[in-house]
């Protein structure tokens, strides 16, 4: 799954995927805003098919936590967790 937010970020900020580390690259320093941030959770949330009520909780949950910790792992592990902000028990955010 954060492979899946790295390419989408990629997608969004125009940058090459290769340059977006999953553990360390900051979705701001790499030229993100709010606008982009949330065009890419949307994207996200569409890709990964969370419907319209659940993708309404989990926007608020993904923004908060780009805030927080802008990493594609981040982001992912938020994702996985259901917009708690830590991967589920047995969880892969990593896949």
């Amino acid at each position: 799954m954060a492979e899946a937010v790295r390419r989408i970020w990629a997608e969004v900020l125009e940058v090459e995927v290769e340059s977006i580390d999953i553990h360390h690259s900051d979705f701001f320093e790499l030229g993100g805003y709010s606008l982009l941030a949330l065009q890419s959770i949307g994207r996200l949330l569409a890709e990964y098919g969370v419907d319209e009520v659940a993708a309404v909780e989990l926007e608020g949950a993904l923004l908060n936590r780009l805030f927080e910790d802008a990493t594609p792992m981040a982001q992912a592990k938020c994702l996985v967790a259901g917009g708690q902000g830590d991967a589920a028990p047995g969880g892969d955010a990593g896949s």
